[in-house]
């Protein structure tokens, strides 16, 4: 069934028919997307971003957005970028090195280049969410929350634990640094540990 496009609302990107028709409806984004993580999770600059994040995640996360963002539908519920950045430390120099690396990979999937401009035209709009020289609280319904400590969250999606590497599956619950976004299972919860430790137990 075909997804219905989503209200417009006023900021909303124009979608992108033609780059869409380009990507063959979503075959060769997926492509470009297995291509540019495989190279990110490998670069010493990028995958630190990525830690205790799966690969084939990424690739879906950004896929839905990006999805999102050329068709204007409305089926993306991840974080948005500043809340999805809010903890990276990201420079204007890192974003244009990150997005050369995604240019290469366009290139190679043999998008052309005035469809290499479309999609960049996209990302660009999202530098100043994204690029800052120090971490900035999460913000929900306009309120900005701490930059330390840990938050209970029930998992949507499934993950990895960053203390015992173990795969958390839907529905369980996680404690998440609310800075770093590391994630840990109910056994590994630092919250409970610290305050264990702070009574001496």
């Amino acid at each position: 069934m075909a997804t219905e496009p989503r209200k417009r609302r006023a900021g909303d990107l124009e979608p992108k028919p033609r780059l869409w028709a380009a990507l063959q409806d979503g075959a060769k984004l997926t492509e470009i997307l297995a291509d540019f993580y495989t190279r990110v999770y490998a670069d010493p600059r990028l995958s630190p971003f990525f830690e205790g994040v799966t690969k084939q995640r990424a690739i879906e996360k950004q896929y839905s957005f990006l999805r999102d963002k050329f068709c204007g539908t409305n089926e993306y519920f991840g974080d948005r970028p500043r809340n999805a950045h809010h903890w990276m430390v990201i420079s204007d120099e890192l974003f244009d090195y990150r997005e050369r690396l995604m240019e290469s990979c366009m290139r190679r999937a043999g998008l052309s280049d005035e469809m290499i401009a479309e999609w960049r035209s996209v990302e660009e709009v999202f530098r100043k969410q994204i690029v800052k020289s120090a971490p900035i609280p999460r913000k929900v319904r306009g309120i900005a929350l701490p930059l330390e400590g840990y938050e209970p969250l029930e998992l949507t999606v499934g993950c990895l634990c960053d203390g015992c590497e173990r795969e958390v599956s839907v529905g369980e619950k996680i404690w998440y640094h609310v800075r770093t976004g590391k994630s840990f299972c109910s056994t590994c919860n630092p919250s409970d540990r610290a305050n264990r430790s702070a009574s001496g137990q």
